[in-house]
């Protein structure tokens, strides 16, 4: 599981925002709030690796604007089903370039969710390694792998 790296994460979020949301982040520690989430999971017949991912509501208006080709005027008007759409394709892109530098076909991709929501959703993991992120000097987000054994799988 070389992929459960913080170096890893962090390339792959970076190649994430820059090609697909035209967006550059900084990796520090940073807290909230972060209006939105999404996970998606990679299983192989031992567990599963969760990526889980924490977006400020205006970070997720910036990125999905972006990956819609509108400007950033028309962010605040963008629907939250659309914010939704956007933040599981955005945790399917970084959950398919962690798989694909696994470089373990074993592992499959799952099928991303998104949510709004204040309270943070709890699972029986434990984090192998988590980092927080800002956009032009602000918290962004976080993101978080956690490795589950079969035991604890959905």
């Amino acid at each position: 599981m070389g992929f459960l790296r913080k170096e890893v994460l962090k390339d792959v979020i970076s190649e994430v925002f820059e090609t697909m949301f035209f967006t550059d982040v900084d990796f520090e520690e940073c807290a909230g709030p972060f209006e939105f989430g999404s996970e998606t999971r990679l299983e192989n017949g031992q567990g599963c690796v969760v990526l889980r991912m924490r977006i400020s509501e205006k970070f997720a208006r910036t990125i999905t604007a972006n990956f819609l080709g509108l400007d950033e005027a028309g962010a605040g008007e963008i629907a939250e089903e659309d914010l939704v759409d956007s933040l599981k394709e955005m945790a399917n892109m970084v959950a398919g370039g962690c798989h694909a530098r696994a470089g373990e076909p074993e592992w499959k991709l799952g099928i991303p969710e998104a949510w709004r929501s204040e309270a943070e959703k709890e699972d029986a993991g434990r984090d192998a390694c988590a980092l927080g992120f800002t956009f032009s000097g602000e918290p962004a987000g976080t993101a978080a792998l956690e490795y589950l054994p079969v035991e604890f799988r959905c």
